[in-house]
């Protein structure tokens, strides 16, 4: 279908919405990535059965109580005509095909033509007239034109908007009377309920609003096509549990620069969805990466989530990304923290993520301890970009600060194999440990990161880990009670007198300093009794 001058899929995409509120019935093919999707949902042993645009209509006929027409020359009217869909149980039709849809029966419920002379006289009308019958959970902003080049308007997400009964619009925070509405609508949302994404060229002000007002933002919206299904794959049930990748104890607290890759941008879901593209490349598993990814999947999309937590490799791990259940800025409304946090960790409970992403305007010491003490995660990491610096930690709390040291995109191997040498000449500081950042617009695959993670295996001052062993060496507290497991089985092993002795020393050391608040120091301690036992024992931990 050409969805830039075939409109036929508004009509699909709301009747998928109507149908799909009961049970999973209509799964739509937008792009190949659709087809490779399906196979996860066969792969469970749901039937799939083809159909053509005609056929569908024919067979669920019976869910539509007629069609509302949106008036194209106020394009916002289709997002109004979204909203009204799932309130009506009529599917949206472009007026083109009015003489099409009369030929399957479908009488006009209403229309949109010429009610409005502008977008905010229609969106100030579905406020009063389709707001109150909506779902307040969630918030729905879609782009309700075509761009250029070949972008048409937002089609994926709008059977999610029908069948939970959301509001769908695209106000501009930027203006003055778009942001007084929008305002408006979050104001009255329930407090810890999520918007589904931006207007475009709004990311940071829409965050703000947001948080301001009690709620995050979960990015859904945006590329026409992604997150496709959304009636489908939230209503499949699957659980789904992350665990942490293996540990070679041996290869910690060396005299070396540690080295791992991140993948940003988890928090939207629809790099979760594209990131199957790169989950099928040759290359993964054969480097570390740090994996982000949203924990509102656990609702949105459990089976996507399994899929990728059944599949995951010994080098891969996964990571909340931004921040948390959602994408909010922590310090903007720090009195929402604990709310959120509590939410948060329940979506951290279904999904097994144990490692968290927290982005925000001037992050301080008293937002992240809060984050590390509330959700007992292991490691925090913070801010987009790489920051050319290296973890840390914060007031009392043992839990590393790992913020990006390094940023990386495609076919700038070189140059960052020379980052890392520079560093390694510059901090004498062993064990250092650097983040590398990776953001996934950037890439076509993961090659560059198998190209330059070769040259990091050859040079003998840089060491490669997986990000569980990263942060197995940056929190104290954690790798204390691994290296105390670890003491008790090499008792009766085999392990030397010598060695065990020396591990139970450098354990004693390792609790004094914990207790004294001085957490490198007892990371290094920690680190030499896992190396130590590690290599004695030559075990590689699956600890989780």
């Amino acid at each position: 279908m050409d969805f830039l001058r075939n409109y036929r899929h508004l009509l699909l995409i709301t009747l998928q919405g109507l149908v799909n509120r009961e049970k999973p019935k209509i799964y739509v093919i937008l792009t190949d990535r659709d087809m490779v999707w399906l196979n996860a949902i066969r792969n469970t042993g749901i039937e799939i059965h083809r159909a053509g645009l005609e056929e569908v209509i024919e067979a669920f006929a019976g869910y539509i109580s007629g069609c509302i027409v949106y008036d194209p020359y106020v394009p916002d009217t289709v997002n109004v005509a979204s909203t009204m869909s799932g309130i009506y149980n009529a599917v949206v039709v472009h007026p083109r095909d009015l003489a099409w849809t009369e030929e399957h029966g479908l009488r006009v419920v209403n229309d949109l033509r010429g009610k409005f002379g502008s977008k905010i006289e229609a969106y100030e009308w579905a406020y009063a007239e389709l707001w109150p019958r909506c779902n307040h959970r969630l918030l729905v902003p879609m782009k309700p034109v075509h761009t250029a080049p070949l972008r048409p308007m937002q089609i994926a997400v709008r059977d999610y908007v029908v069948a939970l009964r959301l509001f769908a619009h695209y106000l501009d925070p930027r203006d003055p009377k778009e942001r007084q509405l929008f305002c408006k609508l979050l104001e009255e949302m329930p407090r810890n309920s999520a918007v589904l994404g931006w207007h475009e060229g709004t990311e940071h002000i829409t965050v703000r609003l947001t948080s301001e007002h009690g709620k995050f933002v979960v990015v859904v919206t945006g590329n026409p096509y992604l997150v496709s299904n959304l009636t489908v794959w939230s209503g499949i049930e699957a659980k789904v549990k992350f665990k942490l990748p293996p540990v070679d104890f041996s290869k910690l607290g060396l005299d070396r620069v540690y080295v791992t890759f991140y993948m940003n941008d988890g928090d939207n879901v629809q790099w979760d969805i594209m990131m199957r593209d790169f989950w099928e490349d040759p290359c993964r598993g054969n480097v570390p990466v740090a994996w982000t990814i949203s924990p509102f999947l656990v609702d949105l999309a459990p089976l996507i989530m399994k899929y990728y937590a059944e599949t995951m490799s010994e080098l891969d791990t996964f990571v909340s990304g931004p921040s948390g259940a959602g994408y909010w800025y922590p310090n903007v409304n720090p009195e929402y923290a604990e709310e959120f946090l509590e939410l948060t960790k329940k979506y951290f409970q279904r999904s097994g993520l144990m490692l968290t992403e927290v982005l925000g305007e001037f992050l301080d010491g008293e937002t992240l301890p809060k984050y590390a003490k509330e959700l007992r995660v292991l490691a925090i990491k913070i801010g987009y970009r790489g920051m050319d610096t290296f973890p840390y930690y914060i007031s009392e709390s043992p839990v590393p600060i790992i913020p990006g040291t390094i940023e990386f995109s495609e076919g700038e191997e070189e140059k960052a194999y020379d980052w890392l040498k520079a560093i390694a000449t510059v901090y004498k500081r062993r064990p250092l440990h650097v983040l590398v950042i990776c953001v996934p617009w950037k890439f076509k695959s993961l090659k560059p990161l198998r190209l330059l993670a070769d040259m990091i295996s050859s040079d003998k001052e840089l060491m490669l880990v997986n990000f569980h062993e990263f942060v197995v060496m940056l929190n104290p507290k954690y790798g204390t009670k691994l290296a105390e497991e670890l003491l008790k089985r090499a008792r009766g092993t085999g392990v030397s007198e010598k060695a065990l002795l020396e591990a139970e020393g450098y354990l004693r050391a390792a609790k004094e300093y914990c207790e004294k608040g001085r957490w490198r120091e007892a990371s290094l301690e920690a680190n030499k009794v896992l190396r130590i036992l590690g290599s004695s024992l030559k075990l590689v931990s699956k600890e989780d």
